[in-house]
């Protein structure tokens, strides 16, 4: 089952297309962002401008055709504060409907709330129970909380960002603490429910919010944002000029709400008493796949449950629910234990390691769930926070190392987390993700070319005897560019001999 959702927001419009295999298991296939700013010219002046409209419907068209060359079986449009607010709400969705054949719902507050929480909920371990969520829009703000997948409260307040850039009257030391002296009067009471809430986690979503986990320098690494961290981002937000903050690298349409975003932010974790809180990029878009998926279970097959080993079906499971298990992971698992198998007289590693291998190139590109920038490191920290079963702590982040290491620099002993394992798992690390990054290679085209590969192995080279179905051209270069960790560990240059269609 494929379907598209469309966030339509006050600063932004999403797009997310989904292949739903089981409640909780879909992979990405597309995404989309255009940030039109409905809410800026409706929030001042009580409806969206015409040319706006023309826009914003253009931006809809574009997304229906996305959908359906995708050939999904339903397009889930929502809009929330921008569009629930403005006095022409109902011509935006009367030419929705007609030019871009779409039936817009336009959320409430706390159904806006109750989906936010649906889709965040699904980036986090199901380990988590008490979970507080906080989404910072263009128009509002959401804060809710929740255990499990139950919503508790849902608070929603007309404290977006676009709306608060409006109130920020400048730059001085007085203005700012009369600015942030209102907005704690407003976010304080809904923050303090949340202290008194208990929760193991906060989790932060939307656009300003990953803003700032950039410009801390942790969303690359999936670290949380911490509050004492934050507060020194806030100064510096609220007083540098918009020149100057977009030389530092904030997108230029966010330098005026980025500073009052964070301020609201870092207040809300103040008065709830967080030292720090998750930033996720899943949000209401995710949620309204997630919503539709739950109504329609009856009708999805969860394919994990066949399988009886919980390592492997954890593994499984958690490859899906990033979109990651497809070709290319199937392919490259296929070559690494190819690869594995024909290479035992150099490596001399076991049935373990074997399987390590194997997992790891199931998830090598789940991190492209989160960016394909660096999507490398993204798996590591998605995989060192998955709820995987049967998996000791030191498989686990050895599981998450190999991935890590399938592009990029090669393990290094400065690197952090490396450096915690034992020398042999050093070395099997090592090794396990040099084979990663041949397999890798062999399918750079992720066209699965590759159908037969024996290996053999001499004094000095270690040959590659590949049948192959397509041409080869990128595969090539990227083994040969791939192969220095390879050289360096198991003492062998790789050469590769083509056969088949494949052969230059």
């Amino acid at each position: 089952m494929k379907v598209a959702a469309i966030d339509i927001g006050s600063n932004s419009v999403h797009l997310v297309v989904c292949r739903i295999h089981a409640p909780g298991v879909r992979e990405v296939l597309d995404r989309e962002r255009e940030m039109l700013q409905l809410g800026r010219s409706c929030f001042r002046r009580g409806a969206i401008p015409e040319a706006e409209l023309d826009r914003a419907i253009d931006v809809l068209r574009r997304y229906r055709a996305i959908a359906e060359a995708h050939g999904v079986e339903a397009v889930l449009a929502v809009a929330t504060s921008a569009v629930r607010d403005a006095k022409n709400r109902d011509l935006f969705l009367r030419r929705a409907e007609r030019e871009a054949r779409m039936v817009v719902r336009v959320l409430t507050g706390k159904e806006e709330g109750r989906l936010i929480y649906a889709g965040a909920r699904d980036a986090l371990p199901l380990t988590l129970h008490r979970i507080s969520v906080i989404d910072i829009g263009g128009g509002s703000v959401e804060i809710v909380v929740g255990e499990g997948r139950d919503v508790r409260s849902v608070r929603c307040l007309n404290l977006g960002v676009l709306r608060l850039s409006n109130r920020l009257r400048g730059r001085r030391p007085r203005e700012i603490r009369a600015f942030e002296e209102r907005l704690r009067a407003e976010v304080g009471p809904a923050a303090r429910e949340v202290k008194r809430a208990g929760v193991e986690v906060a989790v932060g979503t939307s656009g300003t919010v990953l803003t700032v986990a950039d410009l801390l320098g942790v969303r690359d690494t999936g670290g949380p944002i911490r509050l004492e961290a934050l507060q020194d981002l806030v100064k510096r937000l609220l007083t540098e000029s918009p020149q100057k903050l977009t030389e530092e690298g904030v997108d230029p349409k966010r330098v005026d709400t980025v500073g009052p975003g964070a301020a609201l932010l870092r207040i809300f974790m103040e008065e709830a008493g967080l030292p720090e809180l998750i930033p996720c990029e899943r949000a209401l878009r995710e949620g309204v796949v997630a919503d539709y998926a739950l109504r329609n279970s009856g009708r999805l097959e969860d394919r994990e449950t066949e399988i009886r080993d919980p390592r492997r079906r954890s593994v499984h499971f958690l490859a899906r629910r990033l979109g990651a298990l497809d070709l290319h992971a199937r392919q490259t698992a296929r070559l690494s234990l190819r690869l594995f198998d024909g290479l035992a007289a150099l490596h001399g590693l076991g049935d373990r390691d074997r399987e390590l291998l194997e997992f790891a190139a199931l998830l090598h590109d789940a991190g492209y769930w989160i960016g394909a920038d660096k999507h490398h490191k993204h798996v590591y920290y998605l995989i060192r926070r998955a709820p995987l079963e049967g998996f000791t702590p030191d498989e686990v982040r050895m599981l998450a190392l190999i991935a890590r290491y399938h592009r990029g620099a090669p393990p290094k002993e400065r690197h952090k987390d490396f450096s915690k394992l034992g020398k042999e798992d050093r070395g099997r690390v090592r090794a396990l993700s040099s084979m990663l990054r041949i397999a890798d290679a062999l399918d750079r085209s992720h066209a699965a070319l590759v159908q037969e590969l024996d290996i053999e192995i001499d004094r000095k080279s270690v040959t590659l005897r590949v049948t192959a179905q397509g041409d080869l051209g990128l595969e090539l270069y990227a083994v040969k560019n791939r192969s220095e960790l390879f050289r360096r560990i198991l003492g062998r240059e790789i050469r590769v001999q083509v056969n088949g269609k494949g052969k230059p």
